[in-house]
């Protein structure tokens, strides 16, 4: 691809990049420009680099950390995309790179690999390896930066943000990666000895734990308010999708078990399967935990995000009205008709009579929705391994972006 040596423009079709990305020992395909204001508003930008092996190794390092800035032409925007994903583990270890720009260069990453993924048609089994080899390789790539406590303060800086699956399933595969590496003691007897592949399995098993959803009608995922019984046993289906979904994959036996049962809880009122106790895999115990964390500090089109505070003080607090939740939350899998009798009276028009009783029955069953979701908010200590969560409870907090003393 032929560019020019220089440029005057008002900056369109130019993209900045970060000098300190560019790895010495990877010849990148793409020209490095400077950008130089002019008076009239326009900007020069000048070619810095065309050939880096037309330098040596000392003396490429030497420039890329005297440039503050560099940019790059659009037209070769695709290559420097291939450049980090093929580079991303230079860069996420890079001491000198700011935390914000490798979390930020890992989310890009990431959401584009996991957005593939969802988009993947799942009846031709090449694609399906296609696209499974390129989240596996995303997570070895990060699992060094992921998988260390420091990282932690990159993720807190997306705490709060709108509910996207892609997003959430990047989080939920990240915090998987931190915990996992900061408990080994209770992974010994799944890892047998390999303990980076298991943290590598660990962290694919967050990054697809919703991977199900695709099969879910986008009306019920994009759903404003609150969904109804059907619509709450429709999404509940999710997991034993993707159960389905990843079947002939060869993702272990431990990234399945998270992915199946990551919403068992505690006490056997979780689904798909009622597991309680020792019955749940330690591995979907700690998917359920960072799953739910996530959920409740993400914005909602329903409702607003909790602090990570309020989303812990909910998670640990015993609900005193169990018995009614569990009543409405077994209504809901049933997809019960909600239990009330209308009576209308009126001798003259039998169906205004109908539809005034219909519309009763609707509204005692739209309460009784809203009922569930704010019982839930009561206390939710019954849904998880009280050790594990004060272990998540404590490995979060050693990052500096968290202060959770108050629940150790």
């Amino acid at each position: 691809m032929d560019l020019q040596i220089e440029y005057f423009t008002d900056g369109t079709g130019f993209c900045e990049i970060d000098p300190l990305s560019i790895n010495p020992e990877y010849l990148a395909d793409f020209s490095i420009y400077e950008r130089q204001p002019l008076s009239d508003g326009q900007f020069r930008f000048r070619c810095l680099l065309v050939n880096p092996c037309s330098l040596e190794k000392h003396r490429l390092i030497e420039l890329l950390r005297f440039w503050k800035k560099v940019y790059i032409h659009e037209k070769q925007a695709n290559n420097y995309q291939e450049y980090i994903k093929n580079n991303l583990a230079y860069i996420l270890m890079h001491d000198e790179i700011e935390i914000s720009k490798k979390t930020n260069t890992l989310i890009d990453i990431s959401i584009d690999v996991v957005a593939k993924y969802f988009e993947t048609n799942f009846a031709n089994a090449g694609d399906v390896k296609k696209s499974l080899g390129d989240v596996q390789k995303l997570i070895t790539q990060a699992i060094a930066f992921i998988s260390d406590i420091n990282s932690l303060n990159g993720i807190v800086q997306l705490i709060g943000h709108d509910y996207q699956t892609h997003t959430h399933s990047i989080k939920v595969g990240w915090l998987m990666a931190t915990f996992v590496n900061f408990n080994k003691d209770l992974f010994i007897e799944e890892y047998g000895g390999n303990f980076k592949e298991f943290l590598i399995q660990a962290a694919v098993a967050g990054l697809l734990h919703d991977i199900g959803k695709v099969k879910v009608p986008k009306n019920i995922l994009g759903k404003k308010g609150k969904l109804d019984n059907l619509e709450y046993i429709v999404v509940q289906c999710h997991t034993a999708y993707s159960a389905s979904l990843l079947f002939d994959s060869g993702l272990s036996r431990a990234t399945m078990q998270a992915i199946l049962y990551h919403h068992e809880n505690e006490d056997g009122s979780g689904y798909p399967s009622g597991l309680k106790q020792d019955q749940i895999p330690m591995i979907s115990k700690v998917c359920h935990i960072v799953d739910v964390f996530d959920a409740l500090t993400s914005k909602r089109h329903y409702k607003a995000s909790k602090t990570p505070i309020e989303a812990l003080r909910i998670m640990t607090g015993e609900n005193p009205y169990i018995e009614t939740l569990n009543k409405f939350e077994q209504e809901a899998r049933e997809n019960r008709r909600t239990p009330v009798t209308a009576i209308v009276r009126d001798d003259y028009d039998t169906k205004l009579r109908r539809l005034r009783e219909k519309q009763m029955v609707e509204e005692e069953a739209k309460k009784r929705v809203e009922a569930r979701t704010r019982l839930r908010d009561q206390g939710m200590s019954h849904c998880f391994d009280r050790e594990l969560l004060q272990r998540f409870i404590f490995t979060i907090n050693q990052s500096q972006g968290f202060d959770l003393s108050e629940f150790l």
